[in-house]
């Protein structure tokens, strides 16, 4: 499946299997390891992400579902420069 979204600010397109997870991706596909996957059961929140402006869940987000959406990691929180508080 195909999704084209915004993450960390930047257009990003997404060529994945439609049962690929945003924990997954983020982690394994793209390197961003700052989203964490903590308790395998979405109880945790150590997966958390921003979608258009809101908290949600990354370990059951589907990549596909994305298209069109506003993805915000910890990694885009903040710069080397000047990290985020939560950074």
């Amino acid at each position: 499946m195909k999704a084209v979204f915004s993450l960390n600010g930047a257009l990003h397109t997404a060529d994945v299997p439609a049962e690929t997870l945003l924990t997954e991706y983020l982690r394994d596909d793209l390197g961003l390891t700052g989203t964490h996957i903590g308790c395998d059961t979405s109880q945790c929140g150590a997966c958390n992400v921003l979608l258009d402006g809101q908290s949600a869940k990354a370990c059951t987000l589907l990549v596909a579902t994305l298209d069109g959406a506003d993805v915000l990691t910890i990694e885009g929180l903040g710069s080397a420069e000047a990290l985020h508080p939560m950074q």
